[in-house]
């Protein structure tokens, strides 16, 4: 199984229920079942075809009583008071905040995010700690060469996040990871490029970013360790 959904899973703890936001193939439920979780276990997608790819996964793993199936967009069919737990995994960030804004529910303070950005986890962050959620944790994991970034979330205010760490997560969350060099290396990379990039642009509208950008860099050595007076 998928050394991701694996870990996804392990943050789930028995409660109401779980919410599985575009669920794809179903495997998320099925690994829930197979682990035991006791309480309602519903799993969203927004096309017919995921969810009857899901249904046959269900299937085949003898576990089809216990999932409840539903096609809408995101949580928009979903019944709040059987939910306590969320997860949305493998969609843009940008994509995840918009499914949890349309759900106001989702700051009722029994709640418990799991989210999974394959990309702009920075909008994520942003989204979170901007709308009174506290990043309760983050982990990261390998799968077939990819690092994926998993950040859980609850209700409540959360302290304020440096430029950088919406990329990559707090550095007191993120410090002890075995990914936290990699992390910090592929994002020094791309906002040096970027920071070159804008030194030699001749649009002018865009030189307000070369500041944001340099000093999101500089926060990034800096945690690396780098000390570039230059940076």
């Amino acid at each position: 199984m998928s050394n991701r959904l694996e870990l996804i899973a392990s943050f789930v703890k028995n409660g109401i229920g779980v919410a599985d936001v575009g669920t794809d193939h179903g495997y998320l439920p099925v690994m829930l079942v197979k682990r035991g979780y006791k309480g309602n276990i519903i799993a969203t997608d927004i096309n017919e075809g995921p969810l009857n790819k899901a249904k046959q996964s269900l299937i085949e793993a003898d576990c089809e009583e216990a999932v409840e199936l539903i096609l809408c967009n995101g949580l928009d069919g979903c019944e709040s008071e059987k939910i306590d737990t969320i997860i949305v995994a493998g969609m843009g960030g940008d994509t995840i905040t918009g499914i949890l804004d349309r759900a106001e529910w989702c700051a009722r303070e029994d709640i418990e995010l799991i989210l999974q950005p394959v990309t702009k986890p920075e909008i994520l962050r942003y989204w979170l700690v901007n709308n009174d959620f506290r990043i309760t944790n983050e982990a990261q994991v390998d799968e077939n060469g990819t690092v994926y970034q998993i950040i859980c979330a609850v209700p409540g205010r959360d302290c304020r996040y440096k430029d950088s760490e919406l990329f990559i997560g707090r550095y007191d969350l993120i410090k002890s990871s075995p990914f936290y060099e990699q992390m910090l290396d592929k994002h020094i990379i791309r906002f040096s490029s970027a920071a070159e990039g804008l030194k030699s642009t001749d649009r002018v509208e865009l030189l307000p970013w070369l500041g944001i950008i340099e000093n999101i860099l500089k926060e990034l050595k800096t945690m690396r360790g780098i000390n570039d007076e230059n940076c």
